[in-house]
């Protein structure tokens, strides 16, 4: 976990709590909190940008939600007589995109401009997460085939109703 990661987290989320990382660990969340019988989970994504390269996308204000993760391994033909010989449920699982897996109670996004920290996203994700199924089609899909062949949602940052919403630009002074 990045040292920006862990400070934010320990920041805002310990106030005398355990946190421990569980990243690649689980489908469910990244790190969970914990202080007595509370317990908070977290899933977090790092973003990268490159000034001149895609930094354009950066000034957007738009964040991704994973929905497909590997599209091409869905796009088989089935039936009962041949799904167990065509399909593997662990694969389908992956196949599948966080989004849907995701348990989590916040989601976080930390975007980084050059390798340098550019702005937080915080999200309440089970709000969110709901918010997001009733106005799904409101939405337009990006796809992406530099690995599995990703389709994603992109979410305005202005569309997100506010209370679910924690924006935080870092700059130089903070």
């Amino acid at each position: 976990m990045r040292k920006e990661i862990n400070l934010y987290l320990s920041t805002n989320y310990s106030n005398n709590s355990i946190i421990k990382d569980f990243e690649n660990k689980n489908y469910g969340f990244d790190v969970i909190t914990s202080n007595k019988n509370m317990n908070l989970l977290i899933e977090y994504k790092s973003r990268y940008f490159i000034t001149g390269k895609t930094d354009k996308i950066l000034y957007e204000y738009d964040i991704l939600v994973e929905l497909i993760q590997s599209l091409p391994y869905l796009d088989k033909k089935v039936d009962n007589n041949n799904i167990n010989n065509t399909f593997s449920s662990y694969k389908i699982n992956i196949a599948v995109g966080w989004f849907y897996k995701c348990i989590a109670d916040r989601l976080v996004y930390f975007r980084f401009l050059d390798d340098n920290l550019f702005d937080i996203i915080d999200l309440d994700f089970r709000n969110f997460k709901l918010w997001i199924m009733n106005n799904i089609e409101n939405y337009k899909l990006q796809y992406s085939d530099k690995t599995t062949g990703t389709i994603n949602l992109k979410i305005k940052l202005k569309d997100i109703p506010k209370y679910m919403l924690f924006y935080w630009r870092y700059n130089e002074n903070n």
